[in-house]
């Protein structure tokens, strides 16, 4: 699952817009439509700048991490 559904599921679930995403986490309402559309590659910085409000943490494993799914 690519990143920018994540966000947006997790938005959707907690029945937040964006606006208040953009908001809550510093980041415009621009860049938070271009992730979740999947045009933007944001930064480590700004992605946990958008997960935290959202109760999300960014996760990096090792590709041959059994639990790890292509």
């Amino acid at each position: 699952m690519e990143i920018g559904s994540v966000i947006r599921s997790r938005r959707q679930s907690l029945r937040s817009t964006q606006n208040a995403l953009a908001e809550l986490s510093g980041v415009s309402v621009r860049m938070i439509k271009a992730i979740e559309g999947g045009y933007a590659n944001p930064s480590v910085k700004t992605l946990t700048k958008i997960l935290n409000p959202l109760g999300l943490k960014l996760v990096i494993t090792d590709k041959d991490d059994e639990n790890v799914k292509d």
